[in-house]
């Protein structure tokens, strides 16, 4: 999970906007543990870290910290950081972003269902006609996650990539001003809907 970055536009962290009274951190942290209860999950911090580490510690008390301190040279250098922590044996990893406050559970584990079908090639949330993150990632790709640099992220691979995607409409709201912060319940309202089955026909 990449949490790292200082939040320039929105002008305070937006890791700690809070959502029905908790920070986007700790969603984004309970929707990583309920798609993936057995796996490791890593946590990259810059900005205010030793504020977020206080929400992860008591939302995935066992999450691995990692502090990036390039954090600043931009989301290429999270990845690294990230990568960096991932267990010997990993053979693929899952990359999700704190700022997607609708992507939940369910979007997560649409996600992973998909990559397991086809798990030699990636897999990544369709939204706002482009491939993006969250996106799993296999191993044949982490060494050109290492080759990015500046704020080119896991979107800029997946131009490239073998893909399997998944229409994802919870991903397409990402939290970087004041203005994008004040549509959250509104737009949480319209994915609900849009995502709801249909009812048949009588």
């Amino acid at each position: 999970m990449l949490a790292a970055g200082g939040s320039r536009r929105l002008g305070f962290p937006k890791q700690l906007l809070r959502r029905r009274a908790r920070p986007l951190l700790a969603h984004a942290l309970n929707a990583a543990r309920g798609a993936l209860p057995r796996s490791s999950l890593i946590v990259v911090l810059g900005a205010q870290a030793q504020r977020l580490r206080l929400v992860v510690r008591r939302a995935a008390p066992k999450a691995l910290v990692v502090y990036n301190a390039r954090w600043a040279s931009g989301l290429a250098s999270s990845l690294h950081a990230g990568l960096d922590a991932v267990p010997a044996r990993t053979a693929a990893i899952l990359v999700t972003l704190v700022d997607q406050p609708n992507v939940d559970r369910g979007a997560l584990i649409r996600l992973l269902t998909a990559w397991r079908r086809r798990p030699g090639g990636a897999a990544a949330a369709l939204y706002a006609g482009h491939p993006g993150v969250p996106a799993v990632l296999p191993r044949r790709y982490w060494r050109a996650i290492r080759e990015l640099r500046g704020d080119a992220g896991a979107r800029t691979l997946l131009r490239s990539a073998v893909v399997t995607t998944v229409r994802m409409p919870e991903a397409e709201l990402d939290i970087d001003t004041a203005a994008d912060a004040a549509t959250l319940d509104r737009y949480s309202v319209l994915v609900a809907q849009l995502t709801q089955p249909v009812a048949p026909l009588a």
